[in-house]
């Protein structure tokens, strides 16, 4: 049995970081909407007022530091599964709690979509620390 939670733990943390590095190419990827006003002003006091919609990419709507926060939260979910493979359950654990707390942070924007990849994360860990309280008592 504990050789079963170490193997799903492991899986689930693999299926959690393919997740996020997929979420952050779907972002990446999406084209951003954009919605604004242009107005002209004419002599004779007239005016005329457009409104327009045009798609932008991630980087032109987010820029260097939109895409840095992309690159981050694959990297924690990248660190994750190194963590979970080299047998550091404490540290997985923090890393899925510091997942969970990202998401919700960023919930409005693109936590939404990292949600399930933090979750997942989080029953990898703990499937690992309950194959650690298993071996402690046997």
């Amino acid at each position: 049995m504990r050789e079963f939670l170490v193997r799903g733990g492991k899986l689930m943390v693999a299926i959690a970081a393919i997740w996020a590095v997929g979420a952050s190419i779907y972002i990446f990827s999406l084209p951003t909407p954009v919605n604004g006003v242009f107005d002209v002003i004419f002599r004779d006091s007239g005016a005329v007022v457009e409104a327009f919609t045009r798609e932008q990419s991630w980087y032109e709507a987010q820029g260097l530091w939109g895409t840095l926060w992309l690159v981050l939260f694959s990297g924690l979910y990248l660190l994750a599964v190194r963590v979970a493979w080299s047998g550091n359950h404490k540290a997985l654990a923090i890393m899925s709690a510091t997942a969970i707390a990202l998401s919700v942070v960023t919930g409005f924007s693109i936590g939404s979509a990292y949600l399930p990849a933090a979750l997942g994360l989080f029953v990898g860990s703990l499937m690992f620390l309950s194959s650690n309280l298993m071996r402690a008592r046997c």
